[in-house]
C-alpha cells in the first residue's frame, strides 16, 4: 500500500505571502489524488532552489544558509512523520492520514478528536439533533476526563464513568445516552485501525451500556377515543395537539419530524408513502418507504390543517418553509413538539387521564393495540419503519395495500 503513495517537497506557488516567499508543503499523491500539507517554512522561489541543491553550494551567506538548513531540517521531520503515519495505517485514505499526520499521534489517539469530527460530520448533513446526543456525551466525558486517548477506553474505565455519572444523579437511561456516542467511536477507530479489535471494552464479558426498563407509552382504545371525542376550541392548540396526536396515531405512530416533513408528493392515491428522517441519511441503501393507509380521520386532519397550496413538493402542513438551515428547521420541530405536548398534557388532564402522555405515546399506542389485536409483529415492525426483522422480511414480501387497509380501519375505538 505504501508503495501507491508518493510524498514529495514542493514550493506552493499559489499561495505568495506578503514577503514574498511561499510555502513549502509536501505533496502527498494517492491514486492519482494529490493533496498538499505545510511544512512549517517559507522560502522565495530563489532560496527553493537553494534548498534542492545545499548540500553542493558553495559561499553562501550565513544567515541565509541557517534559513535554509532549518527548512530542510523541516521538511526531513515531515517527510518522516508523514511516511511513519502511512506505515501504521492497515489501509490508506487521506481522512486517516490527516487525523494522524496533521493532529500529532498524540491527537489522533484522541477520542475528543473523534467526537468532533464526527459532530462536524452530522452538522453538515443536517443531523442536528444527533450531533446535539454526542455533543452531551462529549461534555460529559471531558467532566469527568479532561485528557482522553483511544488506549484510556477500558471496561474498567467505562465501569468507573458509570459509577462516577450515577454519584452526580444520572438515570440509567442517561448513561446510556451518554455511553452510546462513545461506544460508536471506538467502533469507528477499529475501522480506521487505530484501536486493536481484541482490546474492545464492549460486550459481554466486558462492559455492557446499561437499559432502564420501559415506562409503558401507550393509551388503551377507550382513552384513545376520549382523546378523539375532546371538544377543542376551533383554531386553538388545544385543537392542534389533539390533531397531531391523532394523525400520529392513526399514521403508523409516525414522529412529529416526519409529519411536519411530509410533502403532497407523498400522497399516493389512498396512502401516504415516505422514508424516515431517521434513517434517510443514515441506511440510504436499505431505507425502505412507510406506507400509511389514508384513513378519512387522516383526510379531515389534512384537509383542516394542510396547506391551501397542494403543489407537489409543498409540505402538506404549513409549519416548516423551504430554504431553512438544518438549525433552524431543528429549532422550528423542537418548538412545535413542545407547543403540541403543552397542550396535549392540559387536554389529557381534562379528560381524567392519569398518564404523562406526550406525542410519543401515539407511536406505542399504534403498536400496543395492534399487539392486542394478534397482529402479526412483521406488520407492526414493518408499520413502524422497523429493520430488526432483517432476516425474516428477506423471504415474506410486504404486506398488500388491501390487508393494511384492514389493519387501519380496526385502529378506530367503537364509538
Amino acid at each position: 500500500m505504501q508503495m501507491k503513495t508518493t510524498i514529495v517537497t514542493v514550493l506552493d506557488t499559489r499561495h505568495e505571502k506578503k514577503s514574498g516567499v511561499y510555502p513549502i508543503k509536501l505533496r502527498v499523491t494517492f491514486q492519482r489524488t494529490q493533496k498538499y500539507y505545510p511544512v512549517g517554512a517559507d522560502l522565495t522561489k530563489d532560496e527553493f532552489k537553494l534548498l534542492e541543491t545545499l548540500s553542493q553550494v558553495k559561499g553562501i551567506d550565513s544567515a541565509l544558509k541557517r534559513k535554509l538548513k532549518e527548512a530542510a531540517l523541516k521538511c526531513e521531520v515531515a517527510k518522516s512523520k508523514a511516511y511513519e503515519a502511512i506505515s501504521k495505517m492497515p489501509h490508506f485514505t487521506f481522512r486517516l492520514f490527516e487525523k494522524k499526520f496533521l493532529s500529532g499521534q498524540t491527537s489522533a489517539d484522541s477520542v475528543y478528536q473523534y467526537y468532533d469530527d464526527t459532530i462536524n460530520r452530522l452538522k453538515a448533513e443536517g443531523r442536528i439533533g444527533t450531533a446535539g446526543n454526542y455533543g452531551s456525551s462529549l461534555s460529559s466525558l471531558k467532566v469527568f476526563s479532561p485528557k482522553l486517548l483511544l488506549r484510556d477506553v477500558t471496561a474498567d474505565f467505562l465501569k468507573e464513568y458509570e459509577s462516577w455519572l450515577m454519584s452526580q444523579g444520572k438515570s440509567v437511561s442517561t448513561v446510556g445516552i451518554y455511553l452510546r456516542p462513545l461506544r460508536a467511536v471506538i467502533n469507528q477507530a477499529i475501522e480506521d485501525g487505530l484501536f486493536p479489535r481484541e482490546n474492545y471494552p464492549f460486550g459481554k464479558r466486558r462492559y455492557q451500556i446499561p437499559s432502564s426498563k420501559n415506562i409503558k407509552k401507550a393509551l388503551t382504545l377507550e382513552e384513545i377515543g376520549l382523546i378523539m371525542q375532546y371538544d377543542a376550541p376551533p383554531g386553538t392548540w388545544y385543537e392542534k395537539a389533539r390533531d397531531v396526536f391523532l394523525f400520529s396515531y392513526f399514521g403508523n405512530g409516525i414522529n412529529i419530524k416526519d409529519i411536519l416533513l411530509l410533502r403532497y408528493e407523498n400522497i399516493e392515491g389512498d396512502h401516504i408513502r415516505f422514508i424516515r428522517a431517521k434513517t434517510r441519511l443514515t441506511n440510504r441503501a436499505k431505507s425502505t418507504p412507510i406506507s400509511i393507509y389514508l384513513l378519512d380521520d387522516l383526510r379531515r386532519i389534512i384537509d383542516k390543517w394542510g396547506n391551501s397550496d397542494k403543489a407537489p413538493r409543498n409540505y402538506i402542513f404549513p409549519v416548516l418553509e423551504e430554504e431553512m438551515t438544518p438549525f433552524r428547521e431543528q429549532r422550528v420541530i423542537q418548538q412545535f413538539t413542545k407547543m403540541v405536548n403543552k397542550y396535549l398534557k392540559k387536554i389529557v388532564s381534562e379528560l381524567g387521564i392519569n398518564k404523562p402522555v406526550t406525542t410519543y405515546f401515539a407511536r406505542h399506542s399504534f403498536a400496543t393495540v395492534l399487539k392486542k389485536m394478534g397482529t402479526n409483529p412483521l406488520f407492526i415492525s414493518e408499520a413502524l419503519g422497523h429493520s430488526n426483522l432483517r432476516t425474516t422480511e428477506s423471504y415474506l414480501g410486504s404486506f398488500e395495500d388491501e390487508h393494511r387497509k384492514t389493519i387501519a380501519e380496526h385502529l378506530r375505538p367503537a364509538m
